[in-house]
């Protein structure tokens, strides 16, 4: 006879979000990001090297700093893979936002979820063109180079840098690996296995190898009488996105940790869900099953009624078959509720930042909560009679936002959905 398990009742501690780093296609820090965003100008450009490269105008979004930026011709040979360099000061920016100092993350209560979509691909091109064109010897190379090239190598640094001695994870979920890595470090909280948490992610992929590999599948914008105006989410012109790079990085924590040293945070984490559409690499079952089952059973779990909802930040790539899958989605979900809830998607104006879109995105969706301002869906000009909720169409709108619902996903079926609540100290 087996012996008898003993199992103590666990509840699960809630989680809060105290701070944010951003660093955008529109700016580097989180403040003047937003306010770009707000004015509904888009921030990509034409990516001249790119292009000459490529044979066809490429536009993306381009860190306005030309050593961050992956697409930058002025870096110093093998240093640091512009997605650690994103990362470091993105996080750099969120600890401070959150009123954080060194002393309390360097214990095992600390850890980091810092997610990639392919790892340091800038290294690797790096190291790729040295090896075609014989231009350097292997002695030239620093012999750590290639670690920085690994899906790890930015949770690696993190923890590194402030000393921390909890868990350390890398998400890896193609475009969704943002959201689903902030997904993970809130578990960890609820878990009992860490108080505080640096999660998000970074990407930099300005790179020839990603966007050939992009046009080769016929996923990039091609057809736009300008670089700001490429990428067109729900648009009956749409066809296709723009790659941007960036990097996002929220502070979680506890909600007992945050309120014993007196933060003040921005959201609470109510929850989120996994699920996957495995219908083709690069498209989704246009039924949408997949996905409104996924936001049916978040909504339920978080105990979250549609009456609730005062925002949702959608995934929207401006690809034909991705926005009306997402639109398909909240309409079989919400029903008829979901056509007078305030939408829209960030990546007509910054591009889509590939494994950084989904924490870069939630990033301003705090943003938006705090301000209670709906950020615009811009170059939404003609709208897909199929697509028809309410994308907040190039102009900011000012709303009152509690309630918010934040949706991601990529390549292979990956999908993450999230619920978020505006904090507020009634809200203990």
């Amino acid at each position: 006879m087996p012996p008898k398990i003993s199992v103590t009742e666990h509840t699960s501690r809630r989680v809060v979000i105290t701070g944010i780093g951003l660093i955008t296609p529109y700016a580097v820090g989180r403040e003047p990001s937003w306010h770009k965003l707000l004015t509904g100008h888009s921030a990509t450009s034409l990516l001249q090297d790119l292009s000459n490269q490529l044979g066809r105008p490429i536009a993306g979004g381009i860190i306005p700093d030309s050593e961050l930026s992956s697409a930058s011709l002025n870096r110093s040979p093998f240093q640091s893979d512009p997605a650690i360099n994103l990362t470091l000061k993105a996080t750099d920016e969120a600890i401070e936002d959150a009123g954080l100092d060194r002393s309390q993350l360097s214990n095992e209560s600390a850890g980091c979820v810092i997610g990639s979509s392919k790892g340091g691909i800038a290294g690797y091109a790096e190291l790729a063109a040295a090896s075609h064109n014989n231009s350097t010897s292997d002695d030239s190379i620093p012999p750590e180079f290639w670690l920085q090239c690994l899906p790890n190598a930015c949770s690696q640094v993190v923890a590194a840098e402030y000393g921390l001695q909890g868990a350390a994870l890398t998400p890896v979920s193609a475009c969704a690996t943002g959201l689903s890595s902030i997904m993970r470090g809130a578990d960890l909280i609820r878990d009992g296995i860490c108080n505080t948490v640096i999660a998000g992610s970074a990407d930099a992929s300005l790179v020839p190898a990603v966007l050939g590999s992009f046009q080769r599948m016929g996923v990039l914008a091609s057809d736009f009488p300008s670089p700001a105006q490429a990428c067109k989410p729900y648009d009956s012109r749409r066809d296709g996105f723009v790659v941007g790079e960036g990097a996002g990085i929220m502070i979680l924590e506890s909600l007992e940790h945050a309120l014993e040293r007196n933060a003040s945070p921005y959201a609470e984490w109510l929850g989120g869900g996994l699920g996957a559409d495995s219908t083709h690499l690069m498209q989704f079952d246009p039924t949408a099953e997949s996905l409104a089952r996924l936001i049916t059973d978040t909504l339920h779990r978080t105990r979250v009624s549609v009456a609730e909802l005062d925002y949702i930040n959608l995934h929207g790539t401006g690809t034909q078959i991705n926005d009306l899958y997402e639109t398909r989605a909240l309409q079989n979900a919400l029903g008829e509720p979901a056509q007078l809830i305030a939408c829209s998607s960030l990546k007509g104006g910054m591009g889509h930042l590939l494994g950084a879109a989904g924490s870069v995105e939630l990033g301003f969706t705090l943003l938006a909560m705090r301000d209670n301002i709906i950020p615009p869906t811009v170059n939404l000009e003609h709208p897909d009679p199929l697509c028809n909720l309410n994308y907040t169409p190039r102009v900011a709108v000012s709303k009152s936002i509690n309630t918010v619902l934040k949706l991601s996903f990529g390549f292979g079926g990956h999908l993450v959905a999230g619920l978020l609540r505006h904090w507020q100290p009634a809200s203990r």
